[in-house]
């Protein structure tokens, strides 16, 4: 557990810029929590948190030099779907992760 909370409690940055590749290796670290449950209950949870941190990392590979924050690409995406945004890609995928994490 010490592990965890070294990696999911680091202070929030001056500028409040999220770094993807730091935020997504804290979530991930959550997952090993669930390993150590064992409780097969826990299963559709971590699968989803694992999908929708896969989701990010493919988003964020498109391009990794100008996706470095969460900020950067909910900009680019809304840019990208127009009207559509929210509804779809990084906002909705973030949605979901951010109620996976609150019901841990």
């Amino acid at each position: 557990m010490a592990l965890q909370a070294k990696h999911l409690l680091k202070p929030l940055p001056r500028d409040k810029q999220i770094e993807i590749r730091p935020f997504l290796e804290a979530v991930s670290h959550l997952l090993l929590l669930f390993d150590r449950l064992g409780s097969p209950g826990f299963t559709p949870i971590k699968a989803d948190i694992n999908g929708n941190i896969t989701k990010i990392k493919a988003v964020y590979n498109t391009d990794p030099a100008k996706l470095q924050t969460l900020q950067n690409v909910l900009e680019a995406e809304k840019e990208m779907y127009g009207a559509e945004w929210p509804k779809v890609g990084a906002p909705l995928v973030l949605m979901w992760l951010k109620r996976g994490l609150c019901f841990i």
